[in-house]
């Protein structure tokens, strides 16, 4: 999938003015259609009733919520479509499910990279027939119309009535009602989600390219979903933050997928000291501003420790495979299972397309990591020549170099970092998790495809009979020299359980420690 759907939710405290902004082409530089499904003078009528209601209910905080609004991104290859008859396609789809008004426009922003639908809809039914209260008695009404018991609460001293005050006579209606209470369901998450996923099934209908389909956002997958910052939000410098750090546990997710970590052990490792740290948090201390970000950022550092683990094994690795290796044991014959070459062929073509883009991918991460161990020795170069008062005086131009070489070499890593995250939707995939899983699952097909193919030799050639190699090494499952694979899930776990905070020079120095530790400890298993 290239992307994940998005769907905002918003509430409207002057439904008529948005009305009137999403709608009116003298307001909006780029609106191709606008689309309602009742006349105008119901949004007048729904917030009267919206205001009336708030100011009955007394209430001294907040804003009156007279409607709620949707926006919608959509692919830009939707544009092949005529805008009204689209916007009336997802508009209708909204009213027939959930049996309310609505009102909509058809925009792009400014600078034309966002084609989206701004959807109002009302959360309250309108009433086959009003409800008309008519008063029972005389009624008293103040100068800022509130209803008072009796008549001598509306009179000055000389018993005339106060200007403002003004009084119902019995038999006449003092209230009048078009609508139903506020739906409660508008304001539940579930509403949300399913509207997202309403919205993903119809774009993914409508679209032609499979490149162009969405998906809805996975909050059980490792990933962590950035948050949008609305116009005039006040807590937009907190939400930017947080977003930087999300988008650093992303970066970090798909270096460790690559390096050769897998999905399912990131999963956990995120439920148990991300999700359930958060939720116990507002569950015993509420919901303080930075206690997301501080458990976010030990997660990143056992995460990155684990990456960098996983890059150790993946050199030692490299390095043993130079070696000679023993001969492999032979496998007692297995049931013979019908072989057709074509599969094969279709297993290995698509292996070894996936097999290229998990090999960019590990050529990106290796670029990523070269460069952040450079930055490292170069913080250390930097901290040692600022180490004494004589180096500040002696080395000013060798610090002034390496400044200089840390600001390229950190330029050259976002680069490659950006490069990483653009890698996906460049061949028509959502994540490089998603990648990944492909590439593994593809492999994992082809050897399948591959053993069914030397049985099969193996079973009508006289000299084959009985016996049956292993894969070639490339599609071998056992590590090098036989040895038993490390239990990654337990590595990332005891990393998290053993966290140090420590500073970036001596990361690596940990690091290698701690694999030459876990090696030890495989090897006397």
């Amino acid at each position: 999938m290239p992307r994940h759907s998005f769907v905002q939710i918003s509430k409207l405290p002057d439904v008529c003015g948005r009305v009137d902004y999403i709608s009116n082409p003298k307001r909006q530089e780029h609106l191709y259609a606008t689309y309602s499904t009742t006349e105008p003078d119901f949004w007048k009528r729904l917030s009267e009733q919206a205001q009336f209601d708030f100011w009955k209910s007394n209430q001294k905080n907040g804003k009156c919520i007279e409607a709620r609004e949707l926006i919608i991104a959509l692919p830009e290859s939707l544009r092949q479509y005529n805008p009204k008859f689209l916007l009336r396609s997802f508009t209708e789809r909204f009213q027939e499910k959930y049996g309310v008004q609505c009102v909509s426009a058809l925009h792009h922003n400014k600078a034309m990279t966002n084609y989206h639908i701004h959807l109002i809809f009302a959360d309250r039914e309108a009433l086959e027939q009003p409800e008309i209260k008519y008063a029972t008695r005389n009624m008293f009404y103040d100068e800022k119309g509130r209803h008072v018991r009796t008549k001598k609460e509306i009179q000055n001293a000389d018993k005339t009535i106060r200007p403002g005050c003004r009084i119902v006579p019995k038999g006449e209606a003092y209230e009048v009602r078009y609508f139903s209470e506020k739906q409660d369901r508008f304001k539940e998450k579930s509403f949300l989600q399913e509207v997202k996923d309403m919205y993903t099934d119809l774009i993914n209908e409508c679209v032609s390219d499979e490149k162009d389909k969405v998906q809805v956002f996975d909050k059980a997958g490792p990933y962590l979903p950035t948050k949008k910052i609305g116009k005039n939000n006040p807590k937009a410098k907190e939400i930017e933050a947080d977003n930087v750090l999300r988008k650093e546990w992303n970066d970090t997710v798909d270096q460790v997928l690559i390096a050769g970590g897998t999905t399912e052990e990131v999963i956990d490792f995120k439920k148990e000291y991300v999700t359930s740290k958060v939720a116990d948090s507002i569950r015993n201390n509420g919901n303080q501003p930075g206690i997301f970000a501080t458990i976010l950022r030990s997660a990143i550092e056992v995460l990155k420790t684990f990456y960098r683990f996983l890059m150790f094994r993946l050199e030692k690795a490299e390095r043993e495979a130079n070696e000679v290796r023993l001969p492999e044991p032979v496998q007692e014959m297995q049931e013979l299972i019908p072989f057709d070459p074509a599969e094969l062929q279709r297993a290995n073509a698509e292996y070894m397309h996936l097999q290229t883009l998990h090999e960019d991918l590990s050529s990106i991460n290796r670029k990523i990591y070269a460069i952040e161990k450079s930055i490292k020795k170069l913080n250390w170069q930097l901290d040692k020549l600022e180490h004494s008062f004589a180096d500040k005086v002696l080395h000013v131009f060798e610090r002034k170099e390496l400044r200089k070489v840390i600001v390229e070499q950190k330029a050259k890593l976002e680069k490659a970092r950006e490069q990483l995250r653009l890698y996906p939707k460049q061949h028509g995939y959502g994540t490089v998790g998603e990648i990944e899983q492909a590439y593994q699952q593809a492999k994992k097909i082809f050897q399948e495809q591959l053993d069914r193919q030397k049985r099969y030799v193996a079973d009508h050639y006289d000299e084959g009979k009985g016996h049956v190699k292993e894969s070639a090494d490339v599609y071998e499952k056992k590590s090098p020299n036989g040895r038993q694979k490390v239990d990654r899930q337990s590595v990332l776990m005891k990393l998290a359980r053993k966290q140090k905070l420590v500073s970036e020079k001596d990361a690596h120095i940990r690091d290698r420690a701690q694999y030459s530790n876990l090696q030890r400890e495989t090897v006397e298993r």
